[in-house]
């Protein structure tokens, strides 16, 4: 019965993981500045960036490259900016639970110049 009980627990535990990454979705981001075919990497200042449906925050995570990150979201049906802030480079959500369900480009400056540009929806 205890081994039953073990298994049991393991699955449920599996489940729950399994179902909190779902609601995480990676925002793919583009660097915009020049195109460089020379075989230098990715710069270290781009963020991984994700869109979570259930908490409904955008999740930057910059890994502490740079200090802080400016990030804009633009609407995709309007063409207006409905969010500016600037974010801490280690770590840091915002809160997008007032956005009206659209496509929207997220666009992220670092200190050091760059550009990142993504997309999301909030359907």
């Amino acid at each position: 019965m205890k081994r039953l009980f073990s298994i049991l627990f393991c699955f449920s535990c599996f489940l729950i993981s399994f179902a909190d990454d779902d609601s995480k979705a990676p925002i793919n981001l583009q660097h915009n500045g020049p195109v460089d075919h020379s075989g230098i990497p990715i710069p270290a200042d781009e963020p991984e960036v994700y869109y979570d449906s259930e908490t409904q925050e955008i999740i930057i995570d910059g890994m502490g490259f740079v200090s802080y990150y400016d990030v804009e979201i633009t609407s995709m049906s309007t063409s207006a900016t409905v969010l500016t802030t600037q974010v801490g480079g280690s770590y840091d959500t915002i809160d997008i639970s007032s956005l009206a369900a659209d496509d929207y480009l997220i666009t992220i400056d670092t200190p050091l110049g760059n550009t990142y540009e993504g997309y999301f929806d909030t359907y």
